[in-house]
């Protein structure tokens, strides 16, 4: 596998106080996750007319063009993009072209992906702002927004390129330099400058923990020449949290768990990514599923036969695996009421780090071990039949 020269993509540190360069503004973000460089963005907002260019880079390397015509309050009256492979490979996504039509009070998104098309309807308020992933200067026309009224608290109604319905979002300023956006629950903390523009976003305790810093300028094209280098030397970013099952049989039962598993990418995972005392999904996106076809004993507790969903709660001085009887939920969407035990797991620190989070059964001569790897911790419980 050839080795690739650091990422580089001719970026200009953009100071607080840059005054806007005519009636045109211009500005550019680029998106990390721990040490990866998922995308960057270059855009441009004059009048009634925003424009955005995006190099991304998952699974595999796209190059992005969005227009929209604004109305004359900042909000979005037609969203339309363009969405290009440039590495032509493995797990790439198709061509894109959609259009999204905001209306009085519904909102009409129109997608073209490779030879499908697809019409999708949704109910909408008025000043309704459309979000798309990584395109950051969209998050800034609501930051824009929410700095002219007078209340420290606003209602945002968003919309997803191709969604059918909407979700409720909130924007809350804290002084004069930074504001919040309630992002599926959690709030993604944006630094402005004294004209309200995006400096930074920090989103390490929403779900996709994704830090935005903006720039002057980024050269679009080449990053997205060097995304596809990666992609062609077997580097590329691929899915974020891939979905992956594990099967085993424990003293006769069969078990198995379903889950996410994200990436390490440089950062420190317990106590940061996963925060002490918070329960933790047990990896990314959907709840993670575990289904035994007979009872159980974990760790001394009875587990029935049946589907379960598995959370942790992690702290620095002991953590609980919780086996929840609720299926088939999103992973923010935890439920204590359906609780059926919380049971300790053993810890060890690991020599090296892995990089994926992984789960595993390890065989005993009486059942077999249940394991969470990732970092440079291993966390463990016993099961067994009864």
């Amino acid at each position: 596998m050839s080795r690739l020269r650091p990422l580089a993509f001719a970026v200009l540190l953009l100071p607080a106080t840059l005054a806007a360069q005519g009636r045109t503004e211009r500005g550019a973000f680029v998106v990390r996750l721990g040490s990866d460089t998922l995308a960057v963005e270059q855009y441009s907002r004059s009048g009634t007319r925003f424009e955005s260019d995006i190099a991304a880079r998952i699974p595999r390397t796209r190059r992005m063009h969005y227009t929209a015509t604004l109305n004359p309050d900042g909000t979005v009256a037609q969203l339309h993009v363009v969405g290009t492979p440039v590495f032509d490979g493995p797990g790439q996504l198709p061509p894109l072209d959609a259009t999204l039509v905001v209306g009085k009070d519904s909102a009409r998104s129109t997608i073209k992906l490779g030879d499908s098309t697809q019409v999708v309807a949704a109910a909408v308020k008025p000043g309704v702002m459309p979000v798309t992933n990584f395109s950051y200067a969209l998050y800034e026309l609501i930051a824009l927004r929410a700095r002219k009224g007078s209340a420290d608290s606003v209602g945002i109604q968003v919309l997803g390129l191709g969604a059918n319905q909407t979700f409720e979002s909130y924007a809350v300023r804290r002084g004069g330099d930074a504001l919040d956006i309630g992002y599926f629950g959690s709030p993604m903390h944006l630094t402005l400058d004294k004209n309200g523009r995006v400096l930074a976003v920090d989103g390490r305790e929403t779900t996709n923990k994704v830090q935005v810093e903006r720039v002057a300028t980024v050269d679009v094209d080449r990053a997205a020449r060097d995304f596809a280098a990666r992609d062609a030397a077997g580097q590329s970013v691929g899915q974020l949290s891939a979905r992956d099952t594990v099967t085993a049989n424990v003293g006769g039962a069969h078990v198995s768990v379903d889950y996410g598993r994200p990436h390490r990418r440089g950062r420190a995972i317990f106590g940061t990514v996963v925060p002490w005392g918070q329960v933790w999904r047990t990896g990314a996106n959907a709840a993670t599923g575990f289904t035994t076809d007979a009872d159980l004993v974990i760790n001394g507790t009875a587990i029935p036969k049946g589907s379960y969903t598995l959370w942790t709660l992690p702290t620095p001085t002991g953590t609980k695996l919780i086996v929840n009887s609720q299926t088939g939920q999103w992973g923010t969407q935890y439920d204590e009421s359906k609780d059926f035990a919380r049971i300790d797991l053993a810890s060890e620190q690991l020599a090296e780090p892995v990089e994926v989070f992984t789960i595993g059964v390890e065989p005993r001569s009486e059942g077999g071990l249940l394991t969470l790897e990732w970092d440079r911790t291993r966390y463990s419980v016993p099961v067994k039949t009864p």
